[in-house]
This record gives structure tokens, C-alpha cells and sequence, in this order.
């Protein structure tokens, strides 16, 4: 009975260990969060708790991202000729191998004989014109498309496969992070901008009305300088609008964080990543017929912001 109540004791103590140190994690990532997108958050009413939740859903979804992440396949040169995959993406061994020691080179020396990474590149679609067997004819001149794989990059590379994930968990949380800083840092420099313009048109407004007193005393006022004053008037008044609308997205550091927090609640919006299966033959054209010869390729395709597009796979090789 008492070993019993030991035992559930010692386990109440680790559970809660086990909270306070998931806490004080998920407020490390916090900070680390709001020092990329706007330290001014920290000025906003009780940012911490606004962001807590936010912040550990985003973790569950980059982690739950970089597990779909195929590989690794391991890089070298024996494996560029057995491995269709390793031969897509290169052009060469050349390639391969200098893409590699740019890696090592970053890892710096350590422990370990492998290092871990996570290798992304930009996929680049030609067409080429080659010879075709259809049937019993060989028809020359068909238009194929080729794939080739440049800008080769190597990410978070580490002698062990799981501190290569968190980095990459972690590294995911920052890109997040950094595409909320960049659309606040946008927001506020729009509203600068405005506020410029306004002031602008204030002057050249004064100016007018000034010239349209004068000419009011000494002579008949001059329909010109009356349009150009209506003009200038109704200037003003659409950019005091922009202004308010701005002013409603990022006037205080509450809004910053709603905007912060906005991003954090859907990271799906913003950083996605899919599954890609490629056929492709020994000339990385792509094969879209059954018969012919062909490799399946699996890699992930990492969208950001539906702008940017990288394709990516996990990769291994020598120290």
C-alpha cells in the first residue's frame, strides 16, 4: 500500500516536472516569436497569454509538417549512380559533392562520422525535343519535359537525425514569424507613407487657400486655382480614410499582437507543405505514359505564402 502511493506520488511529481518544463519551452518560443515579428508586443496587454496557445499550435503543426519530410537519402558518390532520386536531383557528382562540403563546412567540426540535413531546391521545367517510340513508328522531334533541379541548399545540417528535426520544428516557427514581421513592417511603413502624404497635402492646401484669399482681395478669383483647391481638398480626404483604415490594423501594440496572433492561429495559410511524386527516365524527362521506362521520385514541396516554392528531402552524408 504504501510502495503504491509512493509510486503514484513520484509520478504526480514528474507529471508536473514534466508541465512546468513544457511551459517554460512553449514561453521561450514566445519570446523568441515576438523578438522576430515586433519586440513592441511586449507592450500589448498580457501578449504572453494571448500568444500561449497560439504559439504551441503552430509547434504541433511544424512538427506534424517535418514528419511527412521523405528520406534521408544519403549522399555520395556511389549512391549518385544506385539511387534515382540522388541522380534527379543532380547534374552531376560534381555538383553533388560541392554542394556537400559547403554543408560540412557550415556544420563545423563535431562529433559523429554522418551529419543530417535537410537539402531544398527549385525545380525548373524545359522542353526538349527528342526521338519517341509509339507503337511500331519512332517519331522524332516530340516535345518532352525535363526536369532540372537547381539553387541547391542545405538546412540545419547536425550529426544526429532528430536534433535535425527540432531545428527544422523550430526553424519553421521563425519562418512564421518572420513573414508576420514582414507584413507589420509593411502595415507601419504604409501608414508612415500616408501620413506623409497627408502632411503634403496639408502644405500644398494651405498654399492654395492662400493664394486664393490674395487674389479674392486684389482681383476675381481664378477657376483654375478653385479646381486645383477642390482636387487637393478631396486628396486629402481619401488619404485621411486610408489613414483611419491603416491606423485600425497596427495603431497599438494590441494590434500588433492580434496581427502576430492571426498568423500563429492558421500557419497553414501561410507555410504549407505536400507530398510530390515525380516518373521520371535516366534524361529526367517525365514520363506520363505507361510503358515506357520510368523512376518514381518522392520529395516535398514547401510553399510559402503561395509565393515561394521549394522542393525538399532529407538527406544524410559523410562528415
Amino acid at each position: 500500500m504504501f510502495n503504491t502511493i509512493m509510486a503514484r506520488l513520484r509520478q504526480k511529481i514528474n507529471t508536473l516536472r514534466q508541465d512546468r518544463l513544457h511551459r517554460q519551452a512553449l514561453i521561450k518560443s514566445v519570446e523568441e516569436v515576438v523578438d522576430i515579428a515586433d519586440p513592441i508586443i511586449r507592450l500589448a496587454h498580457r501578449y504572453r497569454k494571448v500568444l500561449l496557445p497560439s504559439v504551441e499550435e503552430t509547434i504541433k503543426y511544424c512538427k506534424s509538417m517535418i514528419t511527412f519530410l521523405p528520406g534521408p537519402v544519403c549522399l555520395n558518390r556511389k549512391n549518385y549512380y544506385d539511387d534515382p532520386l540522388v541522380k534527379a536531383l543532380f547534374r552531376s557528382t560534381e555538383e553533388m559533392e560541392t554542394v556537400v562540403q559547403q554543408a560540412r563546412e557550415v556544420a563545423g567540426a563535431g562529433g559523429g562520422q554522418e551529419l543530417f540535413a535537410l537539402l531544398t531546391m527549385t525545380k525548373i521545367e524545359t522542353i526538349i525535343y527528342g526521338h519517341k517510340q509509339q507503337g511500331e513508328m519512332i517519331l522524332a522531334d516530340v516535345p518532352m519535359k525535363a526536369v532540372t533541379f537547381v539553387d541547391h541548399r542545405v538546412v540545419a545540417p547536425t550529426p544526429d537525425l532528430q536534433t535535425t528535426m527540432l531545428n527544422l520544428r523550430q526553424r519553421s516557427l521563425a519562418i512564421l514569424a518572420s513573414v508576420a514581421m514582414e507584413k507589420i513592417a509593411t502595415q507601419k511603413a504604409n501608414l508612415a507613407e500616408l501620413r506623409e502624404r497627408r502632411a503634403r497635402l496639408s502644405s500644398m492646401n494651405r498654399i492654395l487657400r492662400g493664394k486664393r484669399h490674395t487674389f479674392e482681395v486684389f482681383a476675381q478669383p481664378e477657376q483654375e486655382n478653385a479646381e486645383k483647391l477642390h482636387e487637393l481638398q478631396s486628396l486629402l480626404s481619401e488619404t485621411e480614410k486610408e489613414i483611419e483604415l491603416a491606423k485600425k490594423e497596427l495603431e497599438t501594440p494590441d494590434d500588433t499582437l492580434g496581427y502576430l496572433k492571426r498568423i500563429m492561429d492558421s500557419p497553414g495559410d501561410t507555410l504549407v507543405l505536400r507530398e510530390k511524386s515525380l516518373r521520371l527516365n535516366w534524361m529526367n524527362v517525365v514520363v506520363l505514359e505507361s510503358g515506357e521506362p520510368f523512376h518514381q521520385i518522392n520529395l516535398a514541396e514547401l510553399t510559402l505564402n503561395e509565393e515561394l516554392q521549394r522542393f525538399a528531402v532529407l538527406v544524410c552524408f559523410d562528415r
